[in-house]
């Protein structure tokens, strides 16, 4: 179950894409039923737009792009739908209707983690994660904790890596690394 605890309401999947976008909040939408985003603050904030920097500078030269949290990502045909934190993607977007609203391909997605989404990410969302084919790996960044873990698909299973003493992470799937620094810049 998402973070929020209260459902605001039940729909279908054609009524949320036709209902969400007038949303002053976002939603993610869970087997049917709507869940409110929570706002963020100012430390996943700064961490967030750390982590799209770092990323469009280390992908620059390739066909894959840095996309921010507006984006939707789809994680189980017609039944749910989240919002990453940013979301990477490597070609050409395929999208889950015939708006350019809902991703079905994305190659790595990131979550920056607060007391409120820290268990839901990690557990619920990752393994949601897993079961989307063109997914082969995600980011998770705590700011209070200067934190960073990397899950990455291998032929077999997911394996978890965290950075030793402030260092980097190498995305296989990307062919790039992330410094621990950079990410928590300003924080």
């Amino acid at each position: 179950m998402p973070v929020a605890a209260a459902r605001t309401l039940t729909l279908t999947p054609e009524e949320y894409f036709a209902w969400e976008p007038t949303q002053e909040v976002r939603h993610e939408y869970h087997l049917g039923e709507v869940f409110p985003m929570p706002g963020g603050s100012y430390a996943p904030a700064v961490a967030t737009a750390n982590l799209m920097v770092a990323l469009a500078l280390a992908l620059r030269s390739s066909d894959c792009r840095p996309i921010s949290n507006d984006s939707r990502v789809e994680v189980l045909p017609g039944g749910q739908y989240v919002y990453p934190d940013v979301t990477v993607l490597c070609g050409e977007p395929t999208f889950a209707t015939d708006r350019p609203t809902t991703l079905v391909n994305p190659t790595l997605v990131c979550e920056v983690l607060s007391p409120e989404t820290r268990a839901y990410d990690l557990g619920e969302k990752l393994a949601l994660y897993r079961g989307v084919p063109s997914i082969e790996a995600v980011v998770y960044v705590d700011p209070d904790a200067q934190w960073l873990q990397l899950a990455q698909r291998t032929d077999t299973t997911w394996v978890r890596e965290e950075p030793v003493d402030g260092g980097t992470v190498e995305i296989g799937a990307l062919g790039i690394r992330l410094s621990v620094g950079d990410l928590f810049t300003g924080l």
